[in-house]
């Protein structure tokens, strides 16, 4: 994602007009990634508000998780325990703007169902990742797929901007947007898991 158009003019926005006031206000790469997960616990109550909100919400704690990274590179302080911390938070946000999603469902669209779709699209979510981590636990280097998590808070940025756009079919578009948020995630984490069987197999000793 960083490396496609929208992705580098992001990063060009963040750095040319939120880098310079982070460094004014001594912001830290770990506080920043705190500050990106502190955003998010606020993911659910701004839907509940309004999902122009909550999206901007999501837009918020996704800028500042963006800047943790860029802010140790410049000052030259990247550490292992910093990319751990980040990794931890970041599952905390995704559930939360997961959470925020699974709001909207209340009161009219079936929310019980809707809660059981969150959750599933969570698991796909955090296998995404976990998939990821535990392959490289294992030195098994893995990494790739559609909807790694810059993919997936783009698209859920995306689609609560339709949410709010277009209220009139929300029952419509909250079924729609999960489910194809679903089966992207589902298939990313199952072809993570393709590619480690496959070199995980490659790499087993001949019996």
């Amino acid at each position: 994602m960083r490396e496609t158009w929208i992705g580098r003019r992001y990063l060009a926005v963040v750095d040319r007009h939120l880098m310079p006031l982070a460094e004014r206000m001594g912001m830290t790469p770990n506080r920043a990634t705190l500050a990106g997960m502190l955003l998010a616990l606020l993911v659910p109550v701004g839907f509940l508000c309004h999902p122009l909100v909550g999206a901007m919400l999501i837009l918020l704690s996704g800028m500042a998780d963006s800047m943790d990274g860029m802010l140790a590179r410049r000052r030259g302080t990247s550490s292992s325990y910093g990319a751990f911390f980040d990794s931890c938070l970041d599952r905390v946000s995704d559930g939360f703007y997961l959470a925020g999603i699974w709001v909207l469902f209340w009161p009219d669209h079936h929310p019980l169902a809707g809660g059981l779709m969150m959750t599933a699209c969570m698991s796909a979510s955090f296998l995404v990742s976990y998939s990821k981590a535990r392959a490289e636990s294992l030195g098994v280097p893995l990494s790739g797929g559609l909807m790694e998590r810059a993919a997936r808070t783009v698209y859920l940025l995306g689609w609560a901007l339709v949410l709010a756009l277009v209220p009139s079919a929300r029952g419509l578009l909250l079924w729609t947007g999960a489910a194809i948020y679903l089966g992207l995630t589902a298939s990313t984490a199952g072809g993570r898991m393709r590619r480690a069987r496959r070199l995980m197999e490659t790499d087993a000793p001949m019996v």
